[in-house]
C-alpha cells in the first residue's frame, strides 16, 4: 500500500490538467455571472431611463392642460370647448370629457419623440350608493369643508386631468385634480378709489357695461367713479363721466357690513384672503406671467405684450402696446392703513389711528409702533427710532401708475397703489382699482377712455386660478 501511495504522488501527469479545467470552469461561471449581472443592470437602467422619459412626457401633458385651462378667452389658443357650460348637475355635464390630443394646435409630441395623450373630465361621485357616479364634485365648502369659501354648490367643478406619457419602452400615467378658486373682484365702478379723485383734460370714464370690444351692451352697469366715505371726485377741463350714476362720492362705507372693509392689497381686491395660504399663492411670483420691478420693456412697443397676471413691484409708466389680463402695480411693503396712520402721526403726532397699534416691531424686550420705530437695516435684531415717518420711508411708499401715455388698448383689471397720471390716449376696457387712502388719484391731461366691462372682468379673473386638489401616478 505504501508503494502504491508513493507512486500516486509521483505520477501527477493528469492532475495539472484537472486543476486547469476546474479553474477554467470557475472562470467561465464567474464571467457568465458578471455578464448576466451587467445585462440585468443595463436593462434596469434602460427601464428607469424609459420610465423617467415617460414620466416627464406625462408631466408635460399635465402642464400643457393646466396652462390651456388657465388661458383667458382673449388668448389666441383659447378653446371654449375645454369649458363645460353646465358643469354641475345635468346629463351633459356628467358625460363631458375633453380630449386634448385632438385639440387644435395640439401635437402631443415632445422634441425627443416621446408622446403624451391627455383627457379632462369632471370628478364625479356616487353619493347615493346606487352604483352610478352622478354627482359632479365642486371645489367648495360642500366637499372641502376646510375652505372658507364658497358655499356648497357655488364652487367650480373639480377637473380630473389624465395624461399618458409614452417613451420607446416606457409608459407612465399621471392624474391631477384641479379646480378654479372663485374670485370676487372688488371693482365697484369703472374707477374705484379709497381717496379723492381728480379728472381733467378730455378724460372719459364710463361705468356703463361694455363688451370686450368696447361696445355698450345695454346691461346694467356701474358708477363711472366710486369713492369711499369722506372722499370726493373733482372734474375739470372737458372730462366726462357716464354710469349709474356717473359719479358716486363717498358711497363705500368700510364700517358698513354690507360693503365690508376696503381692500388693502391686490389679493383683497380679487376677493381673496391674504392669510389663507391657498389664496395667497394666487399671486405668488411663480403663478404670475411677470413679477418684479419694471424692466424697461414689459408692455412696451419693443417688448412683450402684457398677458395673464403682470405684477410690477414698483413704479410703472403703464403699457404702451395693446395688452390684457390683470395688471398690478403694488409695492409688497406698502400697507395703505399704516401709510394713512403714518401721515397723521407725521402731520399732527396723532397716535389714535387703528393701524397705529396694530403694526409693531420688537427688540425682544420692548414693543414699539412701526410708525415711530423700525428695524436697523444694519442689524435686523435691533430696533431704532425712525428719523423720518413711515410715510417718508422709500421702502414703504406706494407704487405709482403714471405717466400713462399710451395710445393702445388694455383689456382687463388694473390694481394700483396710486394712480399718478393717465395721459395720452390709452383705452382701458375693464376697471381700475386704487389702494392708497392718502394720495389723490390723478386721471387726465389727455384723451384716455376708461370703459367698465363685466365681460372682460369675468374673463381676466379666470386667469391663473387653478388650485391643485390632488395628484398621483399609476
Amino acid at each position: 500500500m505504501k508503494k502504491l501511495l508513493i507512486k500516486f504522488r509521483e505520477d501527477d501527469s493528469g492532475l495539472t490538467m484537472m486543476v486547469v479545467m476546474m479553474l477554467l470552469f470557475l472562470l467561465t461561471i464567474l464571467g457568465m455571472s458578471m455578464y448576466f449581472m451587467s445585462s440585468t443592470d443595463l436593462k434596469i437602467s434602460s427601464n428607469v431611463y424609459s420610465s423617467t422619459r415617460a414620466f416627464y412626457a406625462a408631466e408635460s401633458g399635465i402642464n400643457e392642460a393646466v396652462a390651456r385651462l388657465n388661458l383667458p378667452s382673449s388668448h389666441a389658443l383659447y378653446d371654449g370647448n375645454m369649458f363645460d357650460p353646465k358643469p354641475y348637475d345635468d346629463a351633459d355635464s356628467l358625460a363631458w370629457t375633453y380630449d386634448l390630443s385632438t385639440a387644435p394646435s395640439w401635437t402631443g409630441t415632445m422634441d425627443n419623440g416621446d408622446t403624451y395623450e391627455v383627457t379632462i373630465e369632471h370628478k364625479k361621485l356616487d353619493t347615493d350608493s346606487d352604483g352610478s357616479y352622478d354627482t359632479v364634485v365642486t371645489y367648495d365648502t360642500g366637499y372641502y369643508p376646510n375652505l372658507s369659501r364658497p358655499g356648497p354648490g357655488d364652487g367650480y367643478a373639480v377637473e380630473v386631468i389624465r395624461s399618458v406619457g409614452k417613451s420607446v419602452d416606457g409608459e407612465v400615467v399621471m392624474v391631477l385634480e384641479i379646480s378654479k378658486a372663485p374670485l370676487d373682484v372688488k371693482a365697484k365702478g369703472a374707477i374705484t378709489a379709497n381717496s379723492d379723485v381728480d379728472l381733467t383734460g378730455n378724460f372719459n370714464v364710463d361705468g356703463r357695461d361694455h363688451d370686450a370690444s368696447g361696445n355698450l351692451t345695454g346691461n346694467p352697469g356701474m358708477p363711472g367713479v366710486l369713492t369711499t366715505t369722506g372722499h370726493t371726485v373733482g372734474v375739470g377741463g372737458s372730462a366726462d363721466t357716464e354710469g349709474s350714476p356717473p359719479i358716486l362720492e363717498g358711497a363705500w362705507d368700510p364700517t358698513d357690513a354690507a360693503w365690508g372693509p376696503y381692500p388693502k392689497s391686490p389679493l383683497e381686491v380679487l376677493g381673496l384672503d391674504p392669510t389663507d395660504t391657498t389664496d395667497s399663492a394666487f399671486l405668488d411670483p411663480a403663478n404670475c406671467d411677470y413679477y418684479g420691478t419694471y424692466d424697461g420693456s414689459i408692455g412696451m412697443n419693443n417688448g412683450p405684450a402684457l398677458e395673464g397676471i403682470t405684477y410690477i413691484t414698483g413704479d410703472y409708466p403703464g403699457p404702451k402696446a395693446n395688452g390684457s389680463g390683470i395688471l398690478i402695480i403694488h409695492n409688497p411693503d406698502f400697507d395703505p392703513c399704516i401709510y394713512e396712520a403714518a401721515e397723521l402721526y407725521r402731520d399732527s403726532g396723532d397716535t389714535t389711528h387703528p393701524c397705529f397699534s396694530d403694526a409693531t416691531v420688537t427688540d425682544g424686550t420692548n414693543v414699539y409702533s412701526l410708525i415711530t420705530h423700525m428695524y436697523d437695516p444694519l442689524d435686523p435684531t435691533s430696533v431704532i427710532p425712525r428719523t423720518t415717518a413711515y410715510a417718508d420711508d422709500a421702502q414703504y411708499q406706494p407704487a405709482k401708475l403714471g405717466n400713462f401715455t399710451s395710445n393702445g388698448t388694455f383689456k382687463g383689471l388694473i390694481i394700483a397703489d396710486y394712480v399718478d397720471k393717465i395721459a395720452g390716449t390709452p383705452t382701458v376696457i375693464g376697471a381700475i382699482v386704487s389702494l392708497s387712502s392718502v394720495d389723490v388719484q390723478h386721471y387726465g391731461t389727455g384723451n384716455a377712455d376708461i370703459l367698465y366691462s363685466s365681460e372682460v372682468l369675468d374673463n381676466v379673473t379666470m386667469t391663473g386660478y387653478s388650485t391643485k386638489v390632488s395628484w398621483f401616478t399609476e
